[in-house]
């Protein structure tokens, strides 16, 4: 059933509560210094349907995506902003404008506003009938796929990951942090790193291009309690960094599963209560979980109705036009929570033997040295096939007889990859992900050293 349109804030707080720090700038700006940006940056854009928002900066990416929204138009959030990718984008979707904070690319429109540069402005609200954003899929498992999020949509589950997130935490501070390593411009970073200030008394960081060391700074750097937004790989490189001098109240994981080793050393690292999101491009964040609590099963946001069928989920609710069947397989538990099983299209066959490359790339990672690195199936990637898996390392301390080894301890041989290639590093993309085609190029790469 169709939910009756309304209008709602942009930013539901108050115009004097703190909305961001910003590190150029040395300030945390105010909501009310926020609007006034989005009006001046809404001021200066030219007419079209379309915004193609590749603003690098995370405060000026938040000016410009609702600046843009209250312009009318919709914002388009490419996962990949090479320059063939958004030429493609500007083909499929013709009027459009591209807004950009970096003086060398190409934009049509610069987003070069000085933050809490135009005073203070009243809030401004948008129609949840309004489509907003267009989000694309990684590209993970072929191209990226788009999808609509209209402004009722974004503005329900924002208030609904704000009171799901404040159960997590017990009692809520009065005032927190957030500090996010993933970008905005994917569905879980727009979600738990734009939207969620625009509800909960947060005050987001936005500062440089995060190393590790930036990271446990910016966490340090708060007196309030404070949120990290990561994932896997991302809380994998942090624990090579010292410490936060301050304890994280919370961090929430999500993009891939969590291993429960690198679970309990990122609780024992940030000092805090270790969340576990789950999601999908199509809808968004749809379910919660404390890995390393009694109760370690999914709980399904209650906005959602969720029905299972042979493993697979659907998922409706009045803000989505259909209902969205998911590809992951899951197994209800006698608690109603759900335990994720992986996809159907994750799971190999070898030597009339199954199993889930989820859990022999979670083998892989847990062996001691191998900072990266993923197992695959040839035939699946492009390869001739071989009857047998590959993998793929990054191990600077290892050979891939050693790795072998390990993994012969930890998995059945017949899953053992066959071929293991060694590499400095992965082309992951920004939130972690490994996109089919850029897998394919590794793989194709006449320098990488391999054994058998």
């Amino acid at each position: 059933m169709p939910v009756p349109d309304s209008l709602s804030r942009i930013v539901e707080r108050e115009g004097s509560a703190p909305f961001a720090f910003v590190a150029e700038t040395n300030r945390t700006l105010t909501v009310g210094e926020f609007a006034a940006d989005i009006a001046a940056c809404a001021d200066s854009l030219p007419s079209s349907r379309f915004a193609i928002n590749v603003c690098t900066n995370r405060y000026r990416f938040a000016v410009a995506f609702f600046a843009a929204a209250t312009r009318g138009q919709i914002n388009l959030l490419p996962s990949r902003r090479d320059a063939a990718a958004l030429d493609a984008l500007r083909r499929d979707y013709g009027s459009s404008v591209t807004l950009s904070d970096q003086p060398a690319d190409s934009g049509d429109a610069a987003v070069t506003l000085t933050p809490g540069g135009h005073g203070t402005a009243a809030i401004p609200e948008l129609s949840h009938a309004q489509l907003t954003a267009i989000v694309f899929t990684s590209g993970s498992t072929g191209a990226p796929r788009p999808h609509a999020k209209t402004w009722g949509l974004l503005d329900h589950f924002r208030t609904v990951h704000w009171r799901y997130l404040r159960r997590s935490l017990g009692v809520a501070p009065h005032q927190m942090g957030l500090v996010a390593t993933v970008p905005p411009w994917h569905m879980y970073g727009m979600e738990w790193s734009l939207l969620l200030p625009t509800v909960a008394p947060v005050t987001l960081h936005c500062g440089a291009d995060f190393f590790p060391h930036d990271v446990t700074a910016a966490l340090s750097r708060f007196d309030l309690p404070t949120v990290l937004v990561a994932t896997p790989t991302h809380l994998r490189a942090l624990l090579t960094s010292a410490p936060p001098t301050k304890p994280v109240a919370a961090t929430l994981s999500a993009t891939a599963p969590l291993s429960d080793d690198l679970a309990s050393q990122v609780e024992a690292f940030a000092g805090g209560r270790l969340v576990e999101i789950y999601g999908a491009s199509e809808i968004g964040s749809l379910a919660i979980r404390h890995p390393l609590g009694e109760d370690a099963a999914w709980r399904f946001f209650d906005c959602f109705d969720v029905a299972i069928d042979n493993g697979r989920l659907t998922v409706t609710t009045p803000h989505l036009p259909e209902p969205v069947t998911l590809q992951d397989r899951f197994e209800q538990t006698a608690q109603q929570g759900f335990v994720l099983r992986g996809r159907a299209t994750d799971v190999v066959k070898v030597g009339g033997k199954r199993e889930s490359l989820a859990n022999l790339n979670a083998a892989l990672l847990a062996i001691p040295g191998v900072e990266d690195g993923l197992v695959y199936d040839p035939e699946r990637v492009g390869m001739p096939a071989t009857g047998r898996l590959g993998a793929i390392a990054v191990a600077p301390e290892l050979d891939a007889r050693s790795i072998r080894a390990q993994l012969a301890q930890r998995v059945d041989s017949a899953f053992v990859p066959r071929t293991i290639r060694l590499v400095p590093a992965l082309p992951r993309d920004d939130t972690s992900k490994l996109a089919l085609r850029a897998l394919r190029q590794l793989l194709a790469d006449a320098n990488l050293e391999q054994a058998e």
